[in-house]
């Protein structure tokens, strides 16, 4: 789950600006560092009957803005709770297929706003 988009100011002005949309929709800022130009958003929760899905939003500058999203999945598991062993009823999977839907509803909101800054998708033709 990622997007590239193109732009035409100084990487730092970019993480900036980065920094300042993600500020705006809520997100909280768990590392920014200008010296490598990556940005990352403390763990989001997302709840869907019995699935979980946690996610961050990292951001990485180069010659494109990287958006990616990393999500982990946690699945309620069946199994008796007397068990010999006593294993976990929450089941946690990385998850790398994330709901069309959820990954909307993520990149939506994110996309507008750096569409509003000027920054380009990119898109191979």
């Amino acid at each position: 789950m990622a997007r590239e988009y193109q732009y035409s100011i100084q990487k730092s002005d970019a993480l900036a600006k980065c920094h300042d949309i993600l500020t705006k929709l809520d997100y909280e800022i768990d590392i920014y560092s200008q010296k490598s130009h990556i940005l990352m958003t403390k763990p989001i929760r997302i709840k869907r009957t019995l699935r979980r899905y946690d996610y961050v939003v990292y951001i990485h500058i180069t010659d494109r803005i990287k958006v990616h999203i990393s999500a982990e999945r946690s699945i309620f598991r069946r199994s008796s709770e007397s068990s010999i062993g006593g294993g976990g009823l929450i089941e946690i999977q990385p998850e790398s297929n994330m709901p069309y839907n959820l990954q909307n509803r993520i990149f939506t909101p994110i996309h507008k706003a750096l569409k509003s800054e000027k920054f380009d998708l990119f898109e191979i033709n």
